[in-house]
């Protein structure tokens, strides 16, 4: 009888750390991840992330920088399908903001990489 009770601990711990483990976002509409990278020769930039998340909320990502030639991903961030995301841009001398349009279509659950020059 003592055998069992170790094992079925083994098992509850199990079962609750599956259930934390990230995945599709549970959402009331189709949503993506973005990854952004940076392609400057030198040099960190940072970035945020402005549109409607996968409820349809306006929302703002918090600001995260990217090294030079490297590419981040903004994990936890699901922004909503068939809408434009608003970039801002900072680490240059002057900020910048571009804009990236999720298409309709894109998996949802799946992650865009957007490269900025």
């Amino acid at each position: 009888m003592s055998l069992l009770w170790p094992k079925a601990l083994t098992a509850a711990v199990v079962t609750a750390a599956s259930l934390c483990l990230s995945g599709v976002a549970h959402a009331s509409s189709p949503s993506v991840q973005m990854e952004v990278c940076n392609n400057q020769n030198s040099g960190s930039r940072q970035f945020e992330l402005t549109g409607l998340n996968q409820d349809g909320v306006r929302v703002s990502s918090p600001i995260y920088s990217v090294q030079w030639r490297s590419c981040r991903l903004f994990a936890n961030w699901w922004w909503k399908t068939g809408q434009t995301l608003e970039v801002r841009v900072r680490g240059t001398s002057l900020s910048e903001t571009d804009y990236f349009g999720i298409p309709q279509d894109a998996r949802d659950g799946s992650s865009m990489r957007w490269w900025v020059n």
